[in-house]
C-alpha cells in the first residue's frame, strides 16, 4: 500500500494552555490510530509544526481534521507527497517542545518532498531532513523517547 505524508505549520490560537495541548494530543492519538497514521507534532509556545504519514485515505482524514481545527490559525502546508517508508512507525502522535529559533529555521528551509537526505544546492538540507535529524539525532537512532508538550 503506498504511503503519503503531509507537513504543515500553523499558529496556535492566542492563550493556548498546556491542558489544550494535552487535549489536542489525546484526540490526535486516538484518531490517528484508527486512521493508520503516525507522526510528530512540535510546538514552540506559539507555532506548531506537524508531520504525519500513512495510507492516503488515513492521511486525508487526518488532514481534514487539522484543517477544521479551531486550535490554530494561518495553516501553511510545507510539503505533501509520497514516502517510501514510515519514519515514525510506532508513534500515532509523538510530541515535543522546540525552541522558537529551531522551529523558524526548519520552517524557513526549503521543503522539497520527503527525501531524508536530499540537499538543495546552496541551502543545505531540506526541511524534512532537518525534522528527522532533530528527532533521530546524529546517530540516526529511530524514534528517541518523546517529550510531551502539555502537563
Amino acid at each position: 500500500m503506498p504511503l503519503r505524508a503531509i507537513a504543515y505549520t500553523s499558529v496556535a490560537f492566542e492563550g493556548i494552555q498546556a491542558s489544550d495541548i494535552d487535549r489536542i494530543l489525546a484526540a490526535a492519538t486516538s484518531f490517528n490510530k484508527v486512521a493508520g497514521v503516525t507522526g510528530v507534532l512540535m510546538f514552540d509556545g506559539t507555532r506548531f509544526l506537524q508531520y504525519f504519514e500513512g495510507p492516503e485515505d488515513g492521511v486525508d482524514s487526518v488532514y481534514q481534521r487539522v484543517l477544521n481545527s479551531r486550535s490554530h490559525l494561518f495553516l501553511r502546508e510545507l510539503a505533501r507527497g509520497s514516502v517510501l517508508t514510515r519514519h515514525f512507525p510506532r508513534w500515532t502522535m509523538a510530541s515535543a517542545a522546540i525552541e522558537p529559533q529551531v522551529l523558524t529555521g526548519m520552517i524557513e528551509t526549503a521543503w522539497e518532498g520527503f527525501n531524508p537526505v536530499a540537499p538543495i544546492e546552496g541551502q543545505g538540507r531540506v526541511g524534512f531532513a532537518r525534522l528527522l535529524e532533530l528527532w533521530t539525532g546524529v546517530s540516526g537512532e529511530l524514534e528517541p523517547a518523546a517529550v510531551m508538550l502539555g502537563s
